[in-house]
């Protein structure tokens, strides 16, 4: 497919890279300039719900790059919903241990939002929702845990990692796979089928 669109994921996710890489997409990478926190500020005051939210967020990314190009423009996002309340990126190992301390022997959930932009316009949206059901662990399994895992589980907002040592600490998940690791790999598939992107 030689006059096939060029394909920009604009994210830093090491994950998100991997992803479209094990499905053989030919992609190139370019981080947009996207001040979340100001996002997330405006959203809270409109009183925006974390749906919409995330998909601001990833709408945002990917209109970033998008302006600057004519290829297609992947932008995506994640927020973790545990009871009612949206988390972060935990920032120390402290605030790691606090995070699985909390959310150990319950069920929460990861609001995985995909946009895709071609020619400056949002084409493509796609919002997923899985489940996760962490198994009941001691303060011991924790910390043993995190010193396995160490200051890379940083990268993640639940703080735990799931395609790597971060499956033990789970009894079951319910939804995408693709989508627990931040971009829903199937549904985009078919989108760049239909843009052209891929053969098949």
């Amino acid at each position: 497919m030689t006059d096939a669109p060029r394909i920009i994921l604009a994210s830093g996710s090491a994950i998100r890279r991997a992803i479209l890489s094990s499905a053989e997409i030919p992609f190139e990478v370019m981080k947009p300039e996207v001040d979340e926190d100001i996002i997330k500020k405006e959203s809270a005051r409109e009183g925006l719900d974390l749906e919409p939210l995330a998909m601001r967020l990833a709408e945002a990314k990917c209109m970033n790059i998008a302006a600057k190009t004519d290829a297609i423009v992947i932008g995506s996002d994640q927020i973790m919903e545990f009871g009612g309340r949206a988390y972060d990126k935990p920032a120390t190992m402290a605030e790691a241990k606090a995070r699985l301390m909390e959310t150990q022997g319950a069920a929460h959930s990861l609001i995985n939002a995909v946009a895709v932009a071609r020619n400056g316009q949002i084409i493509w949206r796609n919002l997923d929702r899985p489940t996760l059901f962490m198994r009941a662990l001691t303060e011991a399994e924790i910390d043993a845990y995190l010193d396995a895992a160490g200051p890379e589980i940083l990268h993640s907002v639940g703080a735990y990692q799931i395609e790597k040592l971060g499956s033990r600490l789970f009894e079951r998940i319910e939804g995408d796979h693709f989508a627990v690791l931040g971009l829903s790999l199937y549904p985009l598939l078919d989108l760049l089928r239909q843009e052209g992107a891929i053969a098949f």
